[in-house]
């Protein structure tokens, strides 16, 4: 004789947010087509200034690249999500699929504008390595010392011509190697 599985192994069929796996860099857009079919969802993306060559370039990214939260029911949504255009699958933990509270949703919604961005700006500090990316000092690595007030430039110092030499330099022209989606996560002091 079967027995019946405890409520906390039951599958569960209520609705609830999960997280949906989406194809690379189209978070936004399955998104937007689970909007489209019905769905509830929340995709947070990320706004940040990015040093690159070709001089400072916005970027939008997702905070969590290739996942987002969409609310549905299991039993009898589950399909209709999975044939969304963009997604690929949904996370599954052990019985359940991939299930987060309303309360994670609601405090994550909170920080985010109505376009589910939000703006990251990220300092530059003293000590922090650098790649000068423009310039004649272009493509040497370096170290900040000092940055200075209300001129957007910065000290470093760098190896060069067999010593160390501190210059002057445009911060527009340093990258770091800092990921923004650490400066958007809330500090806990």
């Amino acid at each position: 004789m079967d027995e019946p599985l405890p409520d906390e192994a039951a599958e569960p069929d209520d609705l609830r947010w999960r997280v949906i796996r989406a194809k690379p860099k189209s978070e936004h857009l399955a998104a937007h087509h689970l909007r489209a079919a019905g769905f509830e969802a929340f995709c947070p993306r990320l706004r940040h200034l990015k040093k690159t060559t070709r001089g400072p370039v916005w970027y939008v990214e997702a905070m969590f690249p290739c996942y987002l939260f969409c609310r549905y029911s299991i039993r009898e949504s589950l399909r209709h999500v999975l044939s969304t255009a963009f997604v690929s699958s949904a996370l599954t933990f052990m019985h359940d699929a991939g299930s987060v509270s309303d309360a994670l949703i609601l405090s994550l919604r909170a920080e985010f504008d109505a376009q589910e961005i939000i703006t990251v700006e990220t300092q530059i500090a003293a000590g922090e390595a650098v790649d000068i990316v423009d310039g004649p000092m272009r493509g040497l690595s370096a170290t900040v010392t000092r940055v200075l007030p209300g001129r957007d430039r910065v000290r470093v110092l760098l190896e060069f011509i067999g010593g160390l030499q501190e210059i002057e330099v445009p911060l527009m022209s340093l990258l770091t190697g800092r990921d923004p989606r650490r400066a958007a996560l809330p500090r806990s002091d």
